[in-house]
């Protein structure tokens, strides 16, 4: 993870630490779960009380926080929320399994390498199924020839249900061990997650389309180790003559701000990128606001990245194939840096969007380990306070929000609820196509510039429906650096 360079402000204190010095060792007296809370409040409250975006909104209950608090509840209480009490912030949270929460953002996990949706496998909704979105490039799903559209009735021989299907997920696809799918058809296949880098270039290729070159690419997250395979798909854009692209974003829940600059560097128009024309702004609380100022992102050629894989270089120039037409496909899934790309876009391009209402987070933040933390700020506090430190906020982490970004104007139109699709239609993994095959029911609308005349439905299968509460993709947008010293 990217050092980050923050504020160095005074150590803050919780209301109920003493207030006549900053290294309060108050915490000798406490037993080992008490001691554990005291130093995650710590470093979460500090975080929150310096860079949340709603610091000032949330203030008298940052006066209330102690110690003794469940630091998750507590943060989720804190949240910022409209009058009916409904969360207006759903995403600050804090976490104690840090490095699966860090895997999620970076695409370095434990992973079969898959991506569903759940449905009602049954008109009186008494079956679960899990249907595929796509399969990740090189993965065991993939090796074992897993594809779009093939559903998933039963794990580890347990007929999927509405009582049983989130256990059974957890333990065994999202568990990080092995599992025995058995499909709709009848066949079964086991499989074992690995550690991998779940590449989100999944599937790109240009489409000749009465004589218009259009390219086509399905990313699926914004990870920072993602910009060489954006630029030598750029690369083969450029060179094949494309003069419009459809961004798949559909599944992208987001993911590190600078692999949204890289990408928009080579969409945006080139003249407006070698000028440096203003690609973003972030509104930032009352301290961050007086402390940096104005925050400017301005489109760019060269960029130093600290990737997870390894620190490097890329440079943007000259692959930017200067298209003409935009058009991106998003859906409910489709947040953060994937809708901060687009409103970025937005005053300089002619974009069409194609499929349904956006996810509608609208902030970017920063994700912190207690470790990182603490050693920020040790010189601030006693060895023994440090070290304590270290040792009780292992594996804990804070998400919080830091700012809201914006477009060049200062508009960010896919505030509070999504941005509205220009074209709508309705995702159908059912429809018998792979993600880039031109007949597939969104790419299809795509290249029509229009929706299709009826609803596409997959024969026999027209009776599965969405479940209300699907399996969450995370909705990050992270800064891997800060732009302010």
């Amino acid at each position: 993870m990217k050092k980050y360079i923050f504020i160095l402000l005074s150590l803050l204190t919780l209301a109920s630490c003493s207030k006549d010095k900053q290294d309060n060792e108050s915490w000798k007296n406490l037993d080992e779960s008490s001691r554990q809370r005291y130093f995650v409040n710590q470093f979460a409250y500090n975080m929150i009380s310096v860079y949340y975006l709603w610091k000032d909104e949330i203030a008298d209950g940052l006066k209330l926080w102690k110690t003794t608090d469940d630091p998750i509840a507590k943060v989720r209480e804190l949240r910022y929320k409209d009058a009916t009490g409904k969360d207006i912030d759903k995403w600050t949270v804090v976490t104690d399994d840090f490095e699966s929460f860090q895997g999620q953002v970076t695409g370095n996990t434990k992973s079969m390498g898959f991506d569903f949706n759940l449905y009602y496998a049954d008109a009186s909704k008494e079956y679960v199924a899990i249907i595929i979105n796509f399969t990740y490039p090189d993965s065991p799903a993939y090796e074992a020839g897993i594809k779009r559209g093939d559903v998933i009735v039963a794990l580890d021989d347990e007929v999927l249900t509405p009582a049983n299907y989130k256990a059974l997920i957890n333990s065994t696809i999202l568990g990080g061990g092995s599992a025995k799918l058995t499909f709709a058809d009848g066949s079964e296949k086991s499989l074992t997650a690995v550690q991998m880098y779940l590449n989100p270039v999944t599937c790109y290729k240009v489409i000749e389309k009465g004589g218009r070159k259009i390219g086509y690419l399905h990313f699926a997250s914004f990870t920072l180790d993602a910009a060489p395979d954006l630029v030598n798909v750029f690369r083969d854009f450029t060179n094949s003559g494309i003069t419009e692209l459809v961004l798949d974003l559909r599944y992208n829940g987001g993911g590190y701000m600078t692999t949204s600059e890289v990408l928009s560097s080579l969409i945006a128009p080139p003249d407006y990128v070698e000028a440096g024309a203003i690609f973003q702004r972030d509104i930032y609380n009352s301290i961050l606001t007086e402390a940096w100022g104005e925050s400017i992102t301005r489109f760019t050629t060269d960029f130093s990245i600290e990737g997870t894989l390894g620190d490097y270089t890329v440079s943007t120039k000259g692959i930017n194939p200067g298209i003409s037409k935009l058009h991106v496909i998003m859906t409910g899934s489709s947040a953060s840096a994937s809708e901060s790309t687009v409103c970025g876009l937005m005053p300089y391009m002619d974009i069409s969007l194609v499929g349904q209402k956006s996810y509608g987070k609208y902030c970017g933040g920063y994700i912190v380990d207690g470790k990182y933390w603490y050693d920020l700020y040790k010189s601030e506090m006693s060895e023994e306070s440090y070290n304590a430190g270290i040792k009780y906020t292992d594996n804990w982490g804070v998400y919080v929000m830091v700012s809201r970004y914006a477009d060049k104007d200062g508009n960010t139109p896919c505030m509070p609820d999504g941005f509205q699709p220009d074209i709508e239609v309705e995702d159908n993994p059912l429809d018998g196509h792979q993600l880039g095959d031109e007949d597939e029911t969104m790419l299809a609308a795509a290249l029509a510039g229009k929706a299709p005349a009826a609803k596409r439905e997959a024969g026999t299968r027209s009776h599965f429906r969405l479940l209300e509460e699907q399996y969450e993709r995370p909705n990050y947008a992270i800064y891997s650096n800060l732009r302010h010293k």
